[in-house]
């Protein structure tokens, strides 16, 4: 499919320079023989008749063996895992080694995902008890040394999922230890979700750097920036809202911990970031500290049972962070060449805008109208944050080929 974009883009993009005066037709013709449109892989009769009996093979095999899975010996389960994991990581090696690195990443993840399949094997075949968390939490803890120890992209990215998954076990089952303090709390679920899905997220993902774990880097800054968007609209709505958030009365151990962590980890981004003056870099990490700074804020504010009118306030002061934070992606991102985080910078102050301006005028205006006039206010803000956004791309892109 990148192949098929590169094509199509360069058959334009030949036809600009033509016109230009900048290559002859026949140079141009021979420019578009090299590079010849391929058809997608799944649109080949051979590739899709493939999959379709590789899949009713699978089935009958699975069949066959839950059918008689009573009766298969114990040892034979365990030694047809490993087998199946050995022939996962040893295929996907040697297909690596013979330039088919796609095939082999798909081995790798088949692979990593029979390791979560042999933790429940085994808590069946001996009888084991225990939370779904703590499986999550081995099968991660396998996951990544593998991931970083082959190296393989689609490994970590799997095992940063299974990590993201055995979090959200841990706040869904109220027996664990952060479970437990997240019972009936909503503004627990959300600073908790804004300090581990979204600071802490991107945190990880920014100490991955440039390198060779690019994509790790990008998969979890999205997840991180996605995160502190949702939990930045949720906040400036309700945190000043005591029946929808309720007073906790109490000092949420855990959940400062967790603020704490990703304090740690914004700081230590600090190692990653270009090798810029002090100022710019530390105005950046500060940026991501005030947002911490804010969630312990709102943690206090409802362990110390403190009145509507200053959680209000925070509410408040949650509608300038949006607008703050949100600029700051986009200029940093425009500085530093991270398109992502202009992306997501232009998305929360544009969101920010369309819930201010809902909750500002959407008790003022009878239905009909509100729906009018907002439509033509998100249309509006939509072009001029999409203009705006291209500016910043195209600013990051011609100061990285300035240096």
């Amino acid at each position: 499919m990148t192949s098929n974009r590169f094509a199509d883009r360069l058959r334009v993009e030949v036809g600009g320079w033509v016109r230009a005066g900048l290559l002859r037709p026949e140079q141009a013709a021979r420019i578009v023989e090299r590079y010849p449109i391929s058809s997608p892989w799944f649109s080949r009769p051979a590739a899709i008749f493939s999959l379709l009996g590789g899949a009713l093979i699978a089935g009958a095999v699975a069949l066959l063996v839950a059918h008689n899975w009573p009766g298969i010996p114990r040892w034979s389960k365990l030694s047809g895992l490993i087998a199946l994991l050995i022939a996962a990581y040893t295929g996907g090696i040697a297909l690596r080694e013979r330039d088919r690195a796609r095939l082999g990443e798909g081995l790798f993840v088949l692979g990593g995902s029979l390791f979560l399949v042999g933790i429940a094997l085994v808590g069946q075949l001996y009888n084991l008890h225990g939370r779904t968390a703590d499986a999550l939490l081995l099968w991660w803890l396998l996951l990544l040394p593998a991931g970083y120890v082959l190296p393989s992209i689609a490994l970590l990215v799997l095992g940063w999922g299974g990590a993201a998954a055995w979090y959200g076990a841990l706040l869904l089952d109220h027996t664990t230890w952060l479970g437990r303090e997240m019972t009936g709390s909503a503004s627990a679920l959300v600073v908790v979700g804004a300090a581990a899905g979204g600071i802490l997220a991107w945190a990880l993902g920014t100490l991955h750097g440039d390198g060779a774990y690019r994509r790790v880097r990008q998969a979890l800054e999205h997840l991180g920036l996605a995160t502190m968007t949702w939990t930045s609209i949720v906040l400036s709505v309700f945190a000043g809202s005591q029946p929808r958030l309720r007073p906790e009365r109490h000092w949420p151990v855990t959940l400062i911990t967790v603020l704490v962590a990703a304090a740690i980890a914004v700081c230590a981004v600090w190692s990653r970031l270009p090798r810029e003056h002090r100022a710019a870099r530390g105005g950046f990490v500060a940026a991501w500290l005030i947002q911490v700074v804010y969630l312990l804020a709102v943690v206090a504010g409802h362990a110390l049972a403190q009145p509507p009118a200053l959680m209000r306030a925070l509410a408040y002061a949650e509608w300038a962070l949006c607008f703050a934070f949100g600029l700051t992606l986009i200029l940093y991102g425009a500085r530093w060449n991270r398109p992502a985080w202009i992306n997501w910078g232009v998305i929360l102050v544009g969101v920010d805008a369309v819930a201010r301006y809902v909750e500002l005028f959407g008790t003022m205006l009878e239905t009909s109208a509100l729906f009018f006039v907002t439509g033509v206010f998100v249309l509006g803000l939509g072009w001029a944050l999409e203009r705006f956004r291209r500016r910043m791309t195209a600013q990051a892109g011609a100061s990285v080929s300035a240096t």
